[in-house]
């Protein structure tokens, strides 16, 4: 097989006779040289692919002007992350109440629909805050694309109107649906009011209402689905945070464990805050896929010849340098898959975590 690259020339001394007669061996090794390969630069390029894709789950949505001029792979994986983990994943879940829960009568109805859509996996995107369609803070209000109760407590609130507006989104409520997502369950926790209330008269009362900081969100996930946080419960003796502490805690991004009113601890159930405001697991989740994507390009360059060797048993033939490009990358739960297309011999390198990397040959019909 004929293949670029660079030739490497070993000189040796042959020794053949015991009178020293000799001879010189040069022996020459072709050793392939990569023209491209970075995975980083990759990833960022398929980011901003997704957040279009993203954009069909309303008409108003546009996250690819947001993120088109960023160029740190590190920056747009965290902003992804962020935005997904404030989406509901659409797939099938158990609604379960808590002793606590009433709705009102007069959005019974929706209250029905909805948990027919999360019992039916669709998408709730429609009922979320419509901040979900901001991915950063530039030129706007600080955090507009982040959720705080989400960040510290894993709790979602959702929107109780009945008609969509011009913007994809559900008309807005002052009482709001506060509801845990696991990947099976779906905690309902109570209806509550937040903002001002709006009066007969149409004016707005004086009192605002402000649940995002109310440790009674724990009091009722403790009270109903202990199992559920027990994991995130810590032993520590401390005196409890006020609401109010919580409250400005959160502001400054500081991590207080919520104490329910029998004494027990909670870090979480969310992530919890970085000091940048961003998640804790999101943030760890991004510095896991660099490690896996340093890896590969790390093995890609150690075994470049070994590569075209594998590549000329399955018939594929290499011309010129190698040039990888990563087309796909996905979560699988917290396991990275991705897959990269080596152009000059359409190979394709399948990588899913935990397994060993597999080769296969692009078909000529997929362009």
């Amino acid at each position: 097989m004929n293949v670029g690259g660079a030739r490497n020339c070993i000189t040796e001394l042959e020794v053949t006779s015991r009178f020293l007669n000799y001879k010189i061996i040069l022996r020459c090794r072709t050793e392939m040289s990569i023209q491209k390969l970075d995975l980083k630069t990759d990833l960022a390029r398929i980011i901003k692919r997704y957040f279009q894709d993203l954009e069909g789950l309303s008409p108003t949505l546009n996250y690819y002007d947001q993120v088109k001029n960023i160029n740190s792979p590190n920056e747009l994986c965290l902003k992804y992350l962020n935005l997904t983990t404030r989406l509901v994943d659409p797939k099938p879940r158990e609604v379960l109440k808590s002793d606590l829960f009433y709705c009102p009568k007069r959005f019974r109805t929706v209250l029905e629909n909805l948990e027919n859509k999360i019992k039916n996996g669709e998408d709730l995107t429609p009922y979320l805050s419509s901040r979900v369609g901001w991915v950063d803070d530039e030129g706007g209000r600080k955090d507009r694309h982040r959720d705080r109760l989400l960040i510290a407590w894993g709790i979602h609130h959702i929107h109780l109107g009945e008609k969509k507006g011009s913007n994809g989104f559900i008309e807005r409520t002052g009482p709001l649906l506060f509801v845990r997502f696991t990947e099976e369950k779906a905690y309902f926790l109570i209806i509550r009011r937040h903002g001002r209330r709006t009066k007969k008269n149409g004016q707005k009362s004086k009192r605002y209402h402000y649940p995002w900081n109310r440790q009674f969100f724990i009091d009722i996930l403790h009270n109903n689905w202990s199992d559920s946080i027990r994991d995130n419960e810590v032993g520590l003796e401390y005196e409890a945070p006020s609401d109010e502490e919580i409250k400005q805690w959160m502001r400054g991004y500081i991590n207080v464990p919520p104490k329910t009113k029998n004494g027990t601890a909670y870090f979480g159930p969310g992530s919890g805050f970085t000091l940048s405001g961003d998640s804790i697991d999101n943030v760890r989740t991004c510095h896991h896929i660099f490690r896996c994507l340093e890896s590969t390009e790390g093995y890609l360059r150690d075994n470049a010849t070994e590569f075209v060797k594998l590549s000329d048993q399955m018939g594929a033939q290499v011309g010129g340098s190698l040039e990888f490009r990563m087309d796909l990358f996905e979560l699988i739960g917290s396991r990275v898959r991705f897959e990269i297309l080596e152009k000059n011999s359409q190979v394709w390198v399948d990588y899913e975590e935990g397994k060993p990397l597999r080769l296969r040959i692009k078909p000529k019909n997929n362009l």
